[in-house]
């Protein structure tokens, strides 16, 4: 069936509407077509969507609708940590850590009030420090620069992607000590991406001040870009096992020290004696040393206070010496296995934020302190100290596909599924296995896609993705 009306190529929509009816939306259909507006209603069969186009407000079937691009307006929030709980089929959700139980974790968030997790259905709970950052995205091309001709990066559903070698950056966005943070993913068998900070012009993807990692197969160089000197390099397991990586780059510009977590690992601690000299500035750039599709996405940039609470593990066979001839040594080589079986952590670790352990029990979190049953007695310390919450082990179930399931998206890449049972003003209602009931704020969303089940409509998703 066709939609109830015929739709506008999105182009066309956008160079005829007046600035001030300037669309802050999108949907497209499973035809193909789109259509600039925002919607006025959504109920679990037809969407009502307001057009500059449209002489009144048109209703569309659902079954017809592939998905919506939102223009999110979360709230300033200031809580001292973000727990993100990972669920079986793939869903997380984040927000501050209320209750863990055998048969629920429970969190706390803006967009949801409380939301209770069916125990059976949670694969993890990863706690983080809050961090007041300075910048979060990205949301759109703006601030950002591009130097080469045709650009290699688009933006699209809250990330950049190149289909080119070049970078993009952005001026004034570092502080002098700072953290900066982004998903990565790729196609293809490597990835191929530098990144640089500390530089102090945006036009070249080859400036000649900061700092540059290089991103290439299993390991990571880096040099000082004024000098030219190599620092040091590093070998990462993640990157050779997995095509998109969480990664986080700590660096002081006045102290020369610059640390690398790869899916919250640390992997190395460099220091750069060339540091506090001049050539440093406050610009950062991404640079995709190649045509297979690359994506950046979940960028965050806060002030960083230049401790190192963690030391990189020391990893058999493995040498972090540079060979200028051939790259890192062992580039073509499997890291030597340990001798004797590994350990098995136990069942009650939580690790810290600083890398010790805690054994124990969870027996109450109140007003964000966590109380843990240990051999020492009871241990109360902030949920913020925390990395990981020890989970009962159980044997784990999946949640229920069901007719009228929706994905929604939040701005930072994660996403949830849930039935649409109802809509209100600003509001959407709906129901899994996973949590009951819940009634969400749609600011928390920047896309909702329908139909999430029909293989036709997850092809085109997928292919559109890249």
């Amino acid at each position: 069936m066709k939609p109830l009306l015929q739709i506008l190529p999105l182009g066309l929509a956008l160079a005829t509407a007046t600035a001030a009816d300037a669309p802050n939306s999108i949907v497209r259909f499973a035809n193909g077509d789109v259509l600039a507006g925002k919607p006025e209603a959504i109920t679990p069969e037809v969407l009502v969507w307001q057009s500059p186009l449209l002489a009144r407000p048109a209703s569309f079937l659902l079954d017809q609708v592939l998905d919506l691009s939102l223009s999110p307006t979360p709230p300033e929030r200031t809580p001292d940590h973000e727990a993100t709980v990972t669920l079986t089929n793939g869903d997380s959700i984040r927000g501050q850590l209320a209750s863990v139980t055998d048969e629920a974790i429970s969190l706390h968030t803006w967009f949801a009030g409380r939301m209770d997790f069916n125990r059976l259905m949670v694969s993890g709970v990863k706690i983080e420090k809050r961090a007041n950052f300075l910048f979060r995205g990205p949301t759109g091309l703006d601030g950002w620069k591009q130097a080469t001709e045709p650009p290699a990066w688009s933006y699209s559903r809250s990330a950049f992607r190149s289909a080119a070698e070049g970078g993009i950056a952005r001026d004034g966005l570092l502080p002098e000590e700072c953290s900066i943070s982004f998903d990565a993913a790729w196609k293809g068998d490597s990835v191929r991406l530098r990144v640089i900070l500390f530089s102090d012009d945006s036009s070249t993807d080859n400036p000649s001040s900061g700092h540059e990692l290089t991103f290439q197969r299993g390991g990571v160089h880096l040099r000082n870009c004024r000098t030219q000197n190599f620092i040091g390099s590093a070998r990462s397991q993640e990157l050779m096992e997995n095509d998109r990586v969480r990664v986080e780059i700590r660096a002081s510009m006045k102290s020369g020290k610059i640390a690398l977590f790869i899916n919250d690992r640390i992997i190395e601690v460099w220091n750069d004696p060339d540091a506090g000299k001049e050539g440093f500035g406050r610009t950062l750039h991404f640079i995709s040393g190649s045509s297979l599709p690359l994506r950046i996405s979940n960028i965050g940039v806060a002030h960083w206070d230049g401790v190192i609470d963690q030391i990189p593990e020391v990893r058999p066979g493995f040498d972090r010496g540079f060979d200028p001839m051939g790259g890192l040594p062992g580039d073509d080589e499997e890291p030597a296995a340990e001798a004797g079986a590994e350990e098995k952590p136990a069942a009650s670790r939580m690790e810290l934020a600083n890398g010790d352990t805690l054994v124990g029990e969870v027996t109450s979190i109140n007003d964000g302190v966590i109380t843990v049953k240990s051999t020492l007695g009871d241990i109360r310390l902030p949920v913020s100290r925390l990395r990981s919450v020890a989970l009962k082990p159980v044997e784990p179930e999946r949640c229920k596909r069901r007719n009228g399931d929706i994905r929604a998206w939040f701005p930072d890449g994660s996403s949830i599924v849930f039935r649409l049972e109802a809509t209100g003003d600003g509001t959407l209602t709906g129901s899994s296995q996973n949590f009951g009931t819940a009634t969400f704020s749609t600011a928390a969303f920047n896309r909702i896609e329908f139909n999430i089940y029909s293989p036709r409509l997850e092809d085109l998703r997928r292919a559109e993705d890249w």
